[in-house]
């Protein structure tokens, strides 16, 4: 299966932040006015013909950059929850920033080292691959798929990347490069 994997556009968080929203509800952020001429460009480009489908994370980011490729291409659209972002803190609970923060670098130091943390309060490398894989088995049988999710469900699959990928970037490659 060939996969045309797209990060999302750049989020517009003004207003939850000058609400002062939990993360939850700036998961409801949509992208920026100035980023949709860029997505909407992209979706232009030979890379996104032929495909069977496109699959996109339930965040509104992933499901308006998905729209806007998807009014180009008419594919069909499916909604996975399992390609959500990583998650911060197990428990569900309210963490400060910085300790955010400390916990990404700790996740992606031990995925650029490809050491294996047990025991921590936020999800593992081999927890997050583990579910994003469990949604592409679901669409094996499609040949080409766009999916519109986050830069670490990119590096789920690919493993740590040095360069990230940008908002409304994609980047392509098979699924046989990780299963």
């Amino acid at each position: 299966m060939e996969i045309v994997f797209v990060r999302h556009g750049v989020p517009d968080y003004r207003l939850s932040d000058e609400r002062k929203m939990t993360q939850l509800e700036k998961d409801y952020a949509p992208i920026t006015r100035e980023c949709i001429p860029f997505i909407k460009s992209q979706s232009q480009l030979p890379a996104f013909s032929g495909a069977d489908i496109i699959i996109s994370s339930p965040y509104t980011r992933a499901l308006q950059t998905a729209e806007i490729i998807n009014r180009k291409h008419r594919l069909e659209l499916f909604v996975e929850h399992d390609l959500r972002e990583w998650v911060a803190d197990l428990s569900g609970g309210f963490i400060e920033l910085a300790e955010r923060d400390r916990r990404w670098k700790e996740y992606r130091d031990a995925l650029k080292s490809g050491k294996s943390i047990n025991n921590t309060a936020y999800e593992t490398a081999d927890s997050l691959q583990s579910r994003v894989i469990s949604v592409l088995e679901r669409y094996r049988d499609f040949k080409k798929v766009v999916i519109v999710a986050h830069f670490n469900v990119l590096e789920s699959l690919l493993g740590y990347q040095e360069r990230g990928i940008g908002c409304g970037e994609y980047r392509i490659f098979n699924v046989e490069e990780f299963t």
